[in-house]
């Protein structure tokens, strides 16, 4: 395994030349597409007279400046493109080169999914499809004709508005699409094909401008496209209405195809989708599903302004646009929902799953990086959830006003330009009378998870009540000392758990207190409220409103009173949890050391508070359910995972038992068998039902229910839920139950996947034979990502049996990323991120997966993709 040399911020230089527009002709066909561009290229300022166009895997056909052809002598090729040598100040480059789309499995660039021809240009894959400058300062207008045959690529898109259309000789036809607003080339778009569409027209109520709506599909799929095109029209009345920002096209499209790497793709006028994000239907999509449609739905379209009309000078700005754009869809479905309490717990809940994780391993990487040896590696949690954390403190320091202020200002300095995230705090603090953000920024370049160390002591004579809290930021390596800046939302309770009235003891160099929340910016402070009549109980990060581990000593007591009375139902939802933690890590460290586990009295009352609580459905849902390994395992040093294994199945068996009877009680109060509807009422008690069921799951009593709700589930919800508990379960019916549902579901793709996922996570003994089984079945797509991540990726992260003491997971996983990092880089490189443990596991299994992890280095051909996470798990 070669190295590879990063590509540091350091070293970023502009470009010699820019673009003042591009016409390119595609001529299509399925191993030799014909690609001819016209580059309309000015020096740039203080540039140099050497025009260098990126370009990979091209065959270079004919290569002429001012319509004379170039000698040899007046360029090179090198392995990442070419370079003119003394180009004038201005001209025309035409390139002209071919493609094999059919043979392109990474899907990046033009490739076929299907019998569609589609494009994905970003990062960087317009360089697969023609030579370029092919970077995100360089922003032109592109002028896009396509040539293809008539009877079998009727529909022919790309970029902008179309200008003419019309039939060519030998069958075939043209369309010419015009963007009139300029872009860097990873926003290209293209999409050929046989496809059928459904359509709407959506007023702008700023202009009155009419829009028309276009969503295509494989035919036979209209009828799933409706949930897309509503959500479409939601996301852009919303964004007019609390940003001020309308739709600038004609037209907006969005094409749904089965083989796509990422969620989607937020091209200028017409996105492209993996069709999971498109197609839905109250019998082949969860709530889940929905819900999913519409945020990734937004998110493409809040990119038209963050991310289009402003984009990123660099790659290393990319949190510029995509932890903005994940702000705005979280708040955009959080209000569509009304349901922002429930959302708040889903969004932290991914955060820590995920980037939380990211932060405690390896692959810790700051949210604005200062090097990448492969840019698709930085399509990170950290980079999308934690810059939405970011974007989030600077809303709450402003205000909804103020931020809004901020963003007036960003586009009327911005529009149609690559900028930088300093360029972005600027107008913020610019916009809110110099607000001073200097030691904020630290955000954008440390990595790692600040915790925050918090006590607290009451002084009953003086009536004060004083909170210390300490910054250790040692995750933090990027940076050595400054400390950070963030807000801290608390609240004090008295004994009868209402709020006290907070009034602190201000010294000039304190921050204000206002709406309880503090400005943290020291490495230690301490706060201290006056005329507290008794000792509290503290409520700490209300709404988590920074991005940081916080540590308190509470007593199971104390959680327990939290939980049942704190009116931020966030944290509810978080003293249960951190309860469960502390009563895990008890758990565990008495089963490592061979003395009986026991669940003490305080925790089976609080969770009796729980389920007698007024909590709306969805919260309580959230706060019954015991934390995962994948939230459980950033607490140790060394993960014992069949130890945090064993203790959560014996606390769930242990609440299943003793409130049998009440969870019986809730499943048949919120069993509705009417009919379906799509609000947070009834996603939240879906929910709530399945939660229980999942309890029952282990008893006697559930069995019959499990095998009912299967039968007779009108919604997939129900559906696959059951399916999931009996998969995972022993009963002689599961194969039967697994062969029924496929029988029914063979001909939806995307359904089909959630049957391979229902068997990749069960963590019954046989599941590994079973999964190596599922490999081989006819209706697994070797080539196709959301097939690979439902059978290999749910398996990796079934910590389980992956971690298996055997280390026949981790062989299996490695055997996968060698086969599929030969076709799909991109997919093999996120599967590696199910080592990222490494250096947490106990001795004998770092051994063991450590003989895995050298086998994959000593392969001769690895892509620069997984060899970089490779190195950094390593170490």
């Amino acid at each position: 395994m070669s190295s590879v040399n990063p590509i540091k911020l350091a070293d970023y230089k502009e470009p010699n030349y820019l673009v003042k527009n591009i016409n390119i002709t595609f001529t299509l066909d399925n191993c030799n597409t014909l690609v001819e561009s016209e580059i309309h290229f000015y020096l740039n300022e203080n540039g140099e007279h050497e025009l260098e166009l990126f370009g990979e895997n091209l065959k270079l056909e004919n290569l002429s400046l001012d319509g004379t052809k170039l000698e040899q002598s007046r360029y090179i090729v090198t392995e990442k493109g070419l370079i003119v040598h003394n180009c004038p100040e201005r001209g025309v480059l035409k390139v002209v080169n071919t493609v094999n789309p059919e043979a392109n499995k990474t899907m990046e660039g033009l490739y076929k999914s299907g019998g569609i021809f589609c494009t994905q240009c970003e990062p960087e894959g317009f360089r697969t499809i023609t030579y370029y400058p092919d970077r995100p300062d360089v922003m032109t207008k592109f002028t896009t004709k396509i040539i293809a045959d008539k009877a079998e690529y009727p529909i022919l898109l790309s970029n902008g508005n179309p200008i003419a259309q019309g039939d060519l000789e030998g069958g075939k036809h043209f369309v010419t699409w015009e963007d009139p607003f300029a872009k860097p080339a990873y926003l290209f778009a293209l999409v050929a094909g046989d496809l059928g569409m459904v359509s709407d027209t959506y007023t702008t109520s700023i202009s009155s401008k009419e829009v028309k709506l276009e969503i295509y599909c494989d035919k036979g799929n209209e009828s799933k496209c409706y949930h897309a095109l509503e959500s479409l029209k939601n996301s852009m009345r919303w964004d007019e209405e609390r940003f001020g920002l309308e739709y600038d096209l004609d037209i907006y499209m969005i094409v749904a195809v089965d083989s796509f790497n990422m969620g989607a793709m937020e091209n200028k006028g017409l996105n492209i989708f993996n069709s999971k994000f498109v197609l839905a239907n109250k019998e082949s999509a969860t709530d889940s599903d929905f819900l999913g449609v519409e945020g990734v739905i937004g998110h493409e379209y809040f990119h038209n302004w963050t991310g289009n009309r402003v984009t990123c000078k660099n790659w290393f700005q990319l949190t510029l646009k995509e932890g903005l754009t994940v702000f705005r869809d979280q708040e955009f479905s959080a209000d569509m929902m009304n349901a922002h309490v429930v959302k708040r717990i889903d969004d932290v809940t991914r955060l820590k799953q995920s980037q939380f994780v990211e932060d405690a391993g390896p692959t810790s990487h700051p949210i604005k990086p200062k090097e990448y040896i492969e840019m698709n590696n930085f399509y990170t949690a950290t980079v999308y959830e934690k810059g939405a954390e970011i974007i989030r403190m600077i809303e709450t320091f402003l205000g909804r006003e103020g931020f809004r202020k901020g963003m007036d200002l960003y586009f009327a300095r911005h529009d149609g330009q690559a900028v930088t995230t300093e360029d972005f705090i600027s107008a913020m603090s610019d916009a809110n009378g110099n607000y001073d953000f200097s030691q904020f920024e630290t955000w954008y370049h440390r990595s790692g998870t600040p915790t925050l160390n918090c006590s607290s002591t009451y002084d009953e004579v003086s009536q004060t009540f004083i909170l210390k809290v300490e910054q250790d930021c040692k995750q933090t390596v990027d940076v050595a000392s400054d400390p950070f800046h963030l807000p801290l939302k608390m609240g004090l309770l008295n004994s009868a758990g209402n709020d006290l009235q907070l009034e602190l003891d201000q010294a000039d160099d304190q921050p204000q207190l206002a709406e309880g929340i503090l400005h943290i910016r020291k490495d230690s402070e301490s706060f201290i409220f006056k005329n507290i009549m008794e000792c509290p109980t503290i409520s700490l990060n209300r709404g988590f409103k920074a991005p940081v581990i916080v540590a308190y000593k509470y007593s199971f007591e104390e959680l327990a009173f939290l939980m049942a009375n704190d009116s931020d139902h966030y944290n509810r939802y978080e003293s249960m949890q951190q309860l469960s933690k502390l009563l895990i890590g008890q758990l565990l460290h008495e089963e490592q050391n061979g003395r009986p586990l026991e669940i003490p009295a305080v925790y089976f009352s609080a969770f009796d508070k729980l389920l007698q609580s007024e909590l709306k459905p969805a919260v309580k849902a959230y706060c019954m359910t015991i934390p995962a390994i994948s939230l459980l395992k950033i607490e140790y040093s060394t993960i014992d995972f069949a130890g945090l294994n064993k203790v959560r199945n014996f606390l769930r068996l242990e609440l299943s038992t003793k409130f049998e009877q009440q969870f019986l009680k809730l499943y048949a109060a919120f069993s509705y068998h009417g009919e379906f509807k799509l609000d947070a009422q009834s996603i939240g008690q879906r929910m709530l039902k399945n939660r229980v069921l999942g309890f029952l799951s282990e008893l006697i009593s559930g069995e019959e229910l499990m095998l009912s709700q299967f039968d007779q589930a009108n919604n997939m919800t129900d559906e696959i839920s059951a399916l999931g508990l009996i998969a995972n379960s022993t009963m002689k019916c599961r194969n039967e139950k697994l062969d029924v549902f496929l029988k029914k579901w063979n001909g939806d793709k995307l359904v089909v996947d959630k049957w391979f996922t229902v068997q990749a996570m069960s963590t019954q003994k046989d599941t590994l034979k079973k999964v190596k089984q599922l490999l081989k079945h006819k209706l697994f797509d070797a080539t196709n990502p959301n097939s690979m991540r439902a059978i290999v990726g749910s398996f990796i992260g079934n910590y389980t049996l992956f971690h298996d003491e055997s280390g026949a997971g981790y062989k299996f996983a490695v055997d996968q990323i060698i086969s599929i990092d030969k076709l799909n880089p991109q997919v093999a490189s996120r599967f590696m991120m199910g080592f990222r443990d490494y250096q947490k596991l106990p001795e004998s299994l770092k051994d063991t997966m450590g003989e895995e992890l050298k086998r994959l280095k000593s392969m001769k051909k690895i892509s620069k993709n997984t060899s970089e996470i490779l190195n950094k798990i390593l170490g």
